[in-house]
């Protein structure tokens, strides 16, 4: 009676009794999880609410989209930026967990409810404690910053890889401490990555605003994908995923992209900061570039678990991409980037 597909399930159940109906609507729940097309979002993060300011933070859908004005004569700038990240203006923010503890539970909830398996990063000992508490959902990440990983070595790093602490070397966050892809300072660890194997995934593209104002060296100059050419060419074994797909210089990234066809790039983020028209303008643009093998599905879920259902669902709802492409997009492209079994 309640299989999924065949049946006006309110037509056909009208007249039965309400525990007859619940146990059938029970049943259909169960059976649409259970035939959730499995995910893979290559951009999460396990860190500490409070590593995002004061409590209270939330995110909009189409958050750039409510920026405030700032006059910079008249008002603080990081004051105001900060009083508008706790009341960005829209109609239904999506508020920040409360705790650690609320922030791990959560997550993990949504990736199971929607069969998904994330690349998670963060402070090594707790991206431990997400990947013992879910271990079929979690990727084990390694951050890494030129400035807070100061006292990391490259030969440390590979250590760490082939003892199993981490499976990617991401999320690496060098533009935020003023260093370009390209950075001299980096060179032992883009060999590293290379001669041991070790997917990278960088940061490359849009920080929040005010970014610049915060002392450590942000630059929005050095979000560009082409700052990589010289490392591949370099390190033609090297493989590397562009987050944030290199947003909003997207021309650029797609220029480095056709240029070498063994670099991937994720779209972390993009899908709740850009309006939606802009969005989908951006999934177009890269299939017309003949990228659709090579975009992966990222949320950059930071401290906000309600991000990645509303980001899954814009996906899902998208015409932008036709079925076939949707699937490449959030799974099949992740699986063959990161050499993943199936089955796995």
């Amino acid at each position: 009676m309640c299989r999924m597909g065949e049946i006006d399930m309110k037509h056909h159940l009208k007249g039965l009794g309400a525990a007859a109906f619940g146990l059938c609507a029970a049943m259909f729940g169960t059976q649409a999880a259970a035939a959730q097309d499995p995910v893979i979002d290559v951009h999460l993060h396990a860190e500490s609410v409070s590593a995002y300011g004061p409590p209270g933070q939330k995110m909009c859908m189409e958050h750039l989209k409510y920026v405030p004005p700032v006059d910079p004569v008249k008002e603080n700038m990081l004051q105001t930026l900060g009083a508008w990240n706790r009341n960005p203006g829209c109609a239904d923010p999506i508020p920040a967990a409360a705790s650690d503890e609320a922030l791990m539970r959560e997550t993990i909830a949504v990736l199971k409810k929607r069969n998904i398996r994330g690349v998670v990063s963060g402070p090594p000992e707790t991206v431990a404690a997400w990947k013992q508490a879910a271990p079929d959902h979690i990727i084990a990440g390694r951050q890494f910053n030129l400035a807070r990983e100061a006292d990391i070595s490259a030969d440390d790093i590979a250590a760490e890889f082939k003892s199993g602490a981490f499976e990617v070397l991401a999320e690496v966050t060098n533009q935020y401490a003023g260093h370009g892809p390209n950075s001299p300072a980096f060179d032992a660890y883009w060999a590293a990555a290379e001669a041991n194997d070790i997917p990278v995934g960088i940061h490359i593209g849009g920080m929040p605003p005010g970014a610049a104002y915060w002392g450590t060296g942000a630059r929005a100059a050095l979000g560009d994908a082409l700052l990589l050419e010289e490392i591949l060419i370099r390190h033609p074994k090297l493989r590397v995923y562009i987050m944030h797909a290199g947003m909003p210089q997207f021309e650029r990234t797609f220029a480095l992209m056709q240029q070498f066809p063994h670099v991937y790039a994720e779209t972390g983020v993009m899908q709740t900061v850009m309006t939606r028209g802009g969005y989908e303008e951006f999934l177009r643009r890269a299939i017309d570039a003949g990228l659709g093998k090579r975009i992966m599905y990222g949320t950059d879920q930071m401290i906000w678990p309600g991000m990645i259902s509303r980001s899954l669902d814009l996906v899902e709802a998208t015409d932008a991409l036709t079925p076939e492409q949707k699937r490449d997009f959030l799974y099949n492209n992740a699986v063959r980037f990161f050499r993943l079994d199936d089955e796995e």
